[in-house]
């Protein structure tokens, strides 16, 4: 079995630390040293860029879209000390959640 690979420029501007497809892997979620989370839209062999999310304050080490049941929710963690609950709405997605009584990275 062979695997397709896809390279593209994430225009992240620091290391990538975690890339994530949602449940139906339309989406990918990516987020790096540069404290960016960056969406796409991805399709047959391509990828349309979709938003930055940057509230984090430093650098950001993973993401995990939530089931679908939940609607388009995503959920990132920083080098700040905050995990960030991100929602899609009409305009875009807002941090609907912070968590930020984490003591270390």
């Amino acid at each position: 079995m062979s695997t397709n690979t896809l390279q593209f420029d994430t225009q992240h501007e620091d290391m990538i630390h975690d890339a994530q497809l949602d449940y139906y892997g339309k989406r990918l979620a990516t987020c790096s040293s540069d404290g960016s989370i960056r969406i796409f839209e991805v399709s047959n062999q391509q990828q349309k860029f979709v938003e930055a999310l940057k509230s984090h304050t430093g650098p950001v080490w993973q993401v995990s879209w939530a089931h679908p049941k939940f609607g388009s929710v995503l959920a990132s963690c920083s080098y700040d000390g905050t995990v960030l609950i991100w929602k899609e709405t009409g305009s875009g997605f807002a941090v609907i959640h912070k968590h930020d009584k984490h003591q270390a990275s």
